[in-house]
């Protein structure tokens, strides 16, 4: 095989690209573990216009639908139309072509349900596969790699991951191919952190924390001296207007400034546009004309709240966040990627896989919600993020700043900025049923129960085993030697120091006895004064003075010390369980679908079979579907419902007081899945607070009159509710089309409804 061209698109090759492309094209799974912004999609391009003039075909993973959006329009730029599709379950465009772009998710459910679809391809590749980590969806990763066809080959790409080998050796392991990691550290453009005040300026933490506890001493002074005005004289509270003011003066725009809340993001995009304007004249005039043309395109003309974000733009000032209308985050793209947007208030949804680059990087604070509570930003998190700062070719150096208030955000709060300090990925594998009913279905029990040992929570407990079994016979060693110097006569009267304490002890007793009257108290402390005074004339006292008494007492501190620590390990490597790790898991699932008839005796029944198709609540809807609802339901009626199943509200959202529906056999499903057969709350998930919007969109109301009713919710949320309904209809029609085509016809209908003007996709 004849090496391959350093130069690709008129780029020269990187060295750690090169390498990578050369594995790929000998043959084996690639790993490319590196920091946001030095080139990696590169790769997945070269590897792609190789497999397309091979005639192989590849399939692209994403994370996210916006990425996959995004990755379509991309890709059928450069290879045309008809040679690129797209599925991600509400959408499916050429799913045959010899690019498809799909959901991570759609990946591992082409591999349960229907793998003969994949002859033909070449290579999967997995963007950001450090979402395998992720406790929500990292289970999805496992499954996608376990189930791989064993003739595919790998490209993941990756933020840098300090344990990256070690899940090219599990993926090695289980799929039995060579699978190379290819690292690179260094970015193209050097970045430089510092937290913010307006007190301070740009300073490391160190610094902050010191010139933080040298005004508090001034301040406790200033109190104790009687001037209480001291705290009058301060600058007030340091705002995202004081850093962006700051990043202005160093000449650091264009500027990306993540807050980690939807409503802050908006409210400090019009705090600034009060007294900052970023765009000349004429820049003006090309980005109205953007704005103008994607607003009739999009159908936007009737939408209120226009005239506020058009006026915020022409200032070249945007926020980006999920809860935002599809049609309006194309419109701050667009306009971002013509640097037409100088600052942009975005949620972390902007830092997954959009690949627009800036000068400088701004944190709100080190913490963001996690859709719990608002808890550290990890390091791994952090440098996702802010390796947005630095563009390749434009600028010299990448800033990043996190606004700091110490009252508020204790140093610990702080990510580190050492990439040294990343978390390694460690496994979320867990069992839905989903998994469990397509295990039943595709294998025995004797390769169910290999398969479940093979994903990568069971390599990294052996691993972890391995390693501290290590650490235990070093410390075995060493605890054998220390108990060869150990004085055998340290826990004994024989020992100077013991001896003293007992006659003091002695003493202690006598005094004592002369204040107790009791007749029982007294003869117990007499029999102890006499037991103590025979023990102390059996044994005869070791001569040691009183320097080897005391080396004796350090060297039993230090046996001590290693004894605590080796039955801490012998505890540890007793915990780890490697093999079986999940065998109560599946069995109390398994044990659950018996009882309410989708599995016998390891063979799926009715309700498995259609269960088994479902990749979300799939319990409530087969309920909902044998219960026959869905045939009772009118077509607006089933879209009413179906957005509110594994609907999750946002924080002030609450449930109608009427709905479309009759939701009493819905509840009663729910209730009986609860209580009488176990099943945990996030698996009935349903939540009807979208239930009236679906169902005035499905009989064709505007969506703009939709927001009239529910002045609470945004647009986006709509939207993506709206299209996670079209998503669960298609699975529900695909498994129902051979034994209920009626039906199935039904709930195209259903689809057809609700895909249409903003609600549907623009690709």
């Amino acid at each position: 095989m004849n090496p391959p061209k350093r130069t690709f698109r008129q780029y020269k090759l990187d060295d750690f690209q090169y390498e990578a492309v050369c594995r790929l094209l000998e043959g084996h799974s690639v790993l490319v573990s590196a920091p946001t912004g030095v080139g990696k999609t590169l790769i997945a391009d070269y590897l792609i216009e190789e497999a397309i003039a091979k005639g192989d075909r590849i399939i692209y993973t994403a994370p996210i639908k916006a990425l996959s959006n995004q990755k379509f329009k991309e890709f059928k730029a450069l290879y045309g139309e008809e040679r690129v599709g797209i599925i991600t379950g509400d959408v499916v465009i050429r799913p045959e072509a010899d690019v498809t772009l799909m959901t991570t998710e759609i990946f591992r459910n082409i591999l349960h349900q229907d793998p003969g679809r994949l002859a033909g391809i070449s290579h999967v590749i997995f963007d950001e596969i450090h979402y395998l980590s992720d406790e929500d969806r990292g289970t999805v990763w496992e499954e996608s790699i376990i189930f791989m066809p064993e003739g595919m080959r790998l490209l993941g790409l990756s933020a840098t991951i300090p344990n990256a080998r070690e899940l090219a050796d599990w993926i090695s392991e289980i799929k039995g191919h060579r699978v190379v990691v290819i690292t690179k550290l260094e970015r193209a453009v050097p970045l430089e952190h510092y937290v913010y005040t307006r007190r301070t300026g740009p300073t490391t933490l160190k610094e902050l924390v010191r010139a933080e506890e040298e005004r508090r001493k001034r301040e406790e002074k200033a109190g104790k001296n009687g001037r209480r005005d001291f705290r009058r004289l301060r600058k007030g509270e340091t705002t995202h207007r004081d850093l962006v003011r700051t990043v202005v003066k160093a000449h650091g725009l264009p500027c990306l400034y993540f807050v980690f809340s939807r409503r802050m993001c908006e409210e400090k995009a019009y705090e600034l546009a009060q007294d900052q304007d970023f765009l000349k004249p004429e820049e003006k005039e090309t980005a109205e004309k953007i704005i103008d043309q994607m607003v009739r395109d999009f159908g936007l003309d009737s939408w209120r709240t226009m005239g506020h974000v058009k006026n915020l733009l022409l200032k070249g000032i945007a926020f980006h966040h999920a809860g935002l209308l599809p049609a309006h985050k194309e419109i701050v793209e667009a306009l971002f990627g013509q640097n037409l947007v100088r600052v942009m208030y975005a949620t972390e949804t902007f830092a997954v896989g959009i690949n627009y680059p800036v000068r400088t990087v701004c944190f709100d604070a080190p913490t963001k919600w996690d859709g719990v509570t608002f808890r550290p930003m990890s390091t791994l998190e952090y440098f996702q993020m802010a390796g947005r700062a630095g563009r390749r070719g434009i600028d010299e150096r990448g800033f990043v700043y996190i606004l700091a208030d110490l009252d508020r955000y204790p140093p610990e709060d702080f990510p580190s900025t050492d990439p040294a300090d990343i978390e390694e990925l460690r496994s979320r594998f867990n069992l839905s049923y989903n998994s469990v009913l397509n295990l039943n279905k595709n294998h025995s029990p004797e390769e169910i129960n290999r398969i479940l040992n093979q994903n990568f929570a069971t390599f990294q407990a052996r691993n972890d085993k391995v390693v501290l079994e290590r650490q235990l016979h070093r410390l075995q060693k060493k605890f054998e030697n220390m108990a060869g110097e150990y004085c055998g006569d340290w826990s004994t009267v024989a020992c100077p120091r013991l001896r003293e304490e007992t006659q003091r002890r002695i003493r202690r007793q006598e005094r004592k006895l002369r204040y107790i009257k009791g007749r029982r108290a007294r003869q117990a402390i007499m029999d102890e004064i006499k037991q103590m005074k025979q023990t102390l004339l059996a044994v005869p006292v070791r001569d040691c003075d009183a320097a080897r008494v005391e080396d004796c007492q350090r060297k039993n501190q230090q046996f001590q010390e290693v004894l605590k620590a080796k039955e801490e390990l012998e505890q540890q490597i007793a915990n780890i369980k490697v093999a079986g790790r999940f065998d109560d898991d599946l069995s109390l699932k398994e044990a659950i679908l018996e009882e309410i008839d989708y599995l016998k005796d390891g063979k799926l029944l009715p309700r498995g079979e259609f269960a088994s198709q479902i990749y979300a609540q799939e319990l409530l809807i087969t309920e909902l579907y044998f219960n026959g609802l869905f045939h009772e339901w009118t077509e607006d009626q089933i879209n009413a419902v179906i957005v509110a199943v594994d609907y999750e509200p946002r924080k002030g959202e609450f449930l109608p007081r009427s709905l479309p529906y009759d939701p009493k056999p819905i509840r009663r499903i729910i209730r009986q899945l609860l209580y009488h057969y176990g099943v945990e709350e996030r698996d009935v998930r349903f939540h009807p607070s979208l239930s009236n919007l679906a169902f005035k969109w499905s009989q064709g109301c505007e969506f703009f009159e939709l927001l009239q009713d529910a002045p609470h919710l945004q647009e986006g949320d709509i939207v993506a509710a709206f299209r996670r309904g079209i998503d669960l209809l298609r699975q529900i029609r695909g498994a129902c089309l051979q034994d209920d085509p009626i039906l199935a016809g039904k709930l195209k209908n259903c689809m057809d409804k609700m895909d249409r003007d903003l609600v549907q996709v623009n690709l």
